[in-house]
């Protein structure tokens, strides 16, 4: 598990180097696929951003029918890092009884899911799920415990990545594609004393987003300071694995409120990336951005929309009519009245087309 996480991280620098980590994660959990995913809210698009043992045929019907998927909502309801199964969350029965299911995994061979969150935002989501083969039991709460370990360290690695992009970065040209980089990039020893800063950082620093202090760098506000410098010494005195959940990510509050991410580079490709600087220590800033809840999450929240309401309202945007709704659902047409009947009460309205109109306004219709 310890030489997991470490493979993790080698992630946010050799993206090439997912497939067979994935592979691995899917074996700890006794799975038959795994995906990195991204979930775009503005246009409900869907990327596959890495990924083992999912084909292309396979990706393509999921993408095609990924209006009906009645695990979507659940992100609504879990937390980053709260990992889920899809069949124990919506029930066993009724998640074999929707027309997804039947046109996607489980035409397949699959018949559930365990997802975790790794970004949240208004505008995306991006998750990891493993997939899990019809011989084998659905998901349930007490064997998610490798992916709560792996939660954390999965998404600083794709945090990370994200903001670095190092399929870009070539070892031998390192300062040069550091300085193209839009996020910045601190490279320090184990004393936290500044060894390199690329273009984006400097920028930071000229600007008094961060501040130089002697021959080291820090944020203007104390307890920003104070938390960047024990993140800083966290990492340079142990390793990936050690670092506390509360030390990886810091809040920069200034002049621009900036995030960092901070990553020792302790171990095969990270102690690379650092060895032409003798750096221990690799801090990745960028502006703090929009982290706030989906508008839907607020909805849900603001009127106590229950999932099984929520997996009704979704359909219900795409204009179907509720028998279509049930039928896709694989509930009955008196079930699926019912939740209709909750959604008015909740919500203050009467009528379909006013739910409709009220939820659109922080529910993207799929298209």
């Amino acid at each position: 598990m310890l030489d997991l996480v470490g493979d993790i991280y080698d992630c946010a620098i050799a993206p090439d180097k997912w497939p067979p980590v994935l592979e691995r994660i899917a074996s700890t959990l006794n799975g038959c696929a795994t995906s990195i995913s991204f979930h775009d809210t503005r246009d409900n698009a869907v990327r596959l951003a890495r990924s083992w043992n999912i084909s292309p045929e396979f990706q393509h019907v999921m993408d095609t029918h990924m209006a009906r998927n009645p695990a979507v909502p659940a992100g609504f309801y879990h937390d980053v890092c709260e990992p889920f199964g899809a069949a124990e969350f919506i029930g066993e029965t009724e998640w074999k009884s929707t027309r997804w299911f039947h046109d996607t995994i489980g035409r397949v061979g699959i018949h559930d899911g365990a997802v975790v969150l790794l970004v949240k935002s208004a505008s995306r989501f991006g998750a990891l799920t493993v997939l899990r083969a019809n011989d084998k039991p659905i998901f349930r709460g007490a064997e998610l415990g490798p992916l709560h370990t792996l939660a954390p360290h999965l998404r600083r690695a794709v945090l990370i990545s994200d903001l670095l992009d190092a399929r870009s970065l070539e070892r031998n040209v390192l300062a040069a594609t550091l300085d193209h980089l839009a996020v910045g990039v601190v490279l320090t020893d184990g004393k936290g004393r500044i060894l390199h800063t690329n273009a984006a950082a400097d920028r930071y620093l000229d600007e008094g987003s961060m501040r130089y202090f002697g021959d080291s760098f820090s944020s203007g506000d104390p307890a920003s300071a104070r938390d960047l410098a024990q993140a800083i010494a966290d990492a340079a005195s142990g390793t990936t694995v050690d670092i506390p959940r509360s030390g990886i990510v810091v809040p920069l509050k200034g002049e621009t409120d900036l995030a960092a991410w901070v990553l020792p580079l302790d171990r095969g490709l990270r102690h690379e990336f650092g060895a032409g600087f003798a750096a221990k220590v690799a801090v990745f800033i960028r502006d703090l951005g929009d982290m706030s809840p989906f508008p839907a999450e607020l909805f849900v929240r603001r009127f106590s929309i229950t999932p099984a309401e929520c997996r009704v309202m979704m359909l219900l945007l795409q204009g179907m009519t509720i028998a279509e709704v049930a039928d896709n659902l694989g509930i009955s047409l008196p079930t699926a009245r019912t939740h209709l009947a909750h959604l008015f009460e909740k919500t203050g309205t009467s009528r379909q087309i006013d739910l409709v109109r009220l939820a659109m306004r922080a529910l993207s219709p799929v298209s």
